[in-house]
């Protein structure tokens, strides 16, 4: 279960920093739409994350504190979810997929 939620923490932080080459989050959103989160917190933050119009970290940042404060989750470590991004787009996709394998 904790490699589950490592793996979505990861997912998480694809969608709201991207990935060393940039954001990836309109290739992974698809993927990840049937996907049972194991964690409530992580589902809230994929579906505000679907729900924005903009794929901006900087703007992500912004809108989606008080998004999940609005749903019921005030005490988000942001700092964990926004960290530099460290992975190519092809790693990340992989660590989507690996989610999905594990389902």
């Amino acid at each position: 279960m904790a490699k589950d939620l490592d793996l979505e923490k990861m997912a998480l932080r694809l969608l709201c920093a991207g990935t060393s080459e940039g954001i990836v989050r309109d290739a992974i959103i698809p993927i990840l739409r049937g996907y049972t989160w194991r964690s409530t917190l992580h589902h809230a933050i994929f579906d505000a994350i679907a729900a924005s119009p903009s794929s901006d970290p900087e703007l992500l940042r912004q809108f989606l504190p008080a998004k999940l404060t609005r749903m019921g989750f005030p005490d988000v470590e942001w700092d964990e979810i926004f960290s530099a991004p460290t992975l190519s787009r092809d790693e990340g996709i992989a660590i989507v997929r690996q989610m999905l394998a594990g389902a």
